[in-house]
């Protein structure tokens, strides 16, 4: 080698090692994420997308030291409520409460607290690519921010670049003017004082009560028109389960028949209960298959004058199915139908000695149309 080789290499070789011993190391936090939603509103792989587009240094695996649940619901149509707590095993949980207009404005909003929280520096210089492996693994340090539940400061004008940044933790937020602040979010973003409450505490009610004219046919020789009041308590739950209970009183009647031997005239007065386990929607219609049961008394009078008139009294069952409609037309008040069938247990005769004219039906069926409103 030349003696200008040998000054040259001298010179490079210390600014090579200085070089190399400068390169900061990059670290990697990993975190076990949960997410509770509809398939159709985010899911896991959508919200780990949604951090990694943040911060190429948050890892989502099966066991960690940091958990991450984010639960979203829709209590309201047109509003969607993201709830988020993030915990350490040596830490009381950090919950928040996200709420939006839509399920993607609610994840970037999650996404957004898991990544500030996580890896402080993606507030400063959000980071692009997909989730790559980086290095020593920091939860150590990410898990004390998680449990103390505060904000990671980066570095002060007065560090060297170049160096990694020294993160201090305190009580409450620091603003920083010489940190470029991220974009603000459409999400409203409200720490909550407890922890945010369980799935079951966002079960909503439905109260209903319907006033309706009906048609029953197979008790009597003819259709026997009369009025019904029925009366819904309701679970309102996205899905079809939305079990109901709904409750009925019917009066019908059917006077003056000219039948072989006299005239007849019958009246049925009865209760009814229907057991309805799911409700289909399709806008504003919305259906319910039951199982209904109704028990009454029917009454039956005739004779061949008004002299001879009598009458008798008899108990009137039938077990079966229905089918209950009703149609929204605003924000409390419905249209309703309903349509049923179901087999007669007790099917009497009726005649005037000593010809039978009448016998109950096989099958009791009755229709219905109405008015009613609900709550809420």
């Amino acid at each position: 080698m030349t003696l200008a080789g040998a000054l040259l290499a001298a010179l490079l070789l210390p600014i090579s090692i200085g070089a190399a011993e400068a390169a900061p190391e990059v670290s990697l936090t990993t975190a076990r994420l949960e997410v509770r939603a509809a398939p159709e509103c985010t899911s896991f792989a959508d919200l780990a997308a949604r951090v990694a587009a943040r911060s190429p240094r948050i890892r989502f695996v099966e066991q960690a030291a940091i958990h991450a649940q984010v639960i979203l619901t829709a209590p309201t149509p047109g509003s969607v409520l993201a709830e988020l707590v993030l915990s350490a095993a040596d830490g009381k949980p950090a919950p928040r409460r996200v709420a939006a207009r839509s399920c993607a404005e609610a994840a970037d909003a999650v996404a957004l607290i898991i990544a500030v929280t996580l890896d402080p520096a993606s507030a400063r210089k959000p980071a692009t690519g997909p989730v790559r492996d980086l290095g020593a693994n920091t939860n150590g340090e990410a898990a004390s921010r998680v449990a103390s539940a505060t904000k990671a400061v980066g570095p002060s004008p007065s560090e060297p670049t170049g160096q990694p940044a020294e993160q201090t933790v305190t009580d409450q937020p620091v603003e920083r003017p010489d940190i470029a602040k991220p974009p603000a979010e459409p999400a409203a973003v409200i720490p909550l004082p407890s922890a945010p409450p369980s799935p079951s505490a966002t079960t909503r009610y439905e109260l209903g009560a319907h006033l309706a004219g009906q048609a029953v046919i197979g008790p009597a020789p003819a259709v026997m028109p009369g009025v019904a009041l029925y009366a819904l308590a309701a679970i309102d739950r996205d899905g079809p389960w939305a079990p109901a209970i709904i409750l009925g009183a019917l009066h019908a009647w059917r006077s003056d028949l000219a039948e072989l031997g006299g005239t007849a005239s019958f009246a049925l007065d009865a209760g009814s209960l229907d057991a309805c386990p799911l409700r289909l929607r399709w806008s504003s219609l919305t259906a319910r298959p039951c199982a209904s049961l109704l028990v009454g008394r029917m009454t039956a009078s005739g004779g061949a004058d008004v002299t001879e008139a009598a009458s008798t009294e008899r108990p009137f069952v039938v077990a079966g199915g229905v089918v209950v409609l009703t149609a929204g037309i605003g924000s409390m008040v419905e249209l309703t139908g309903r349509l049923s069938t179901g087999a007669t247990l007790i099917r009497d005769s009726y005649g005037f000695r000593p010809t039978v004219f009448h016998r109950a039906s096989f099958l009791t069926t009755s229709a219905s149309a109405g008015l009613g409103i609900r709550w809420p």
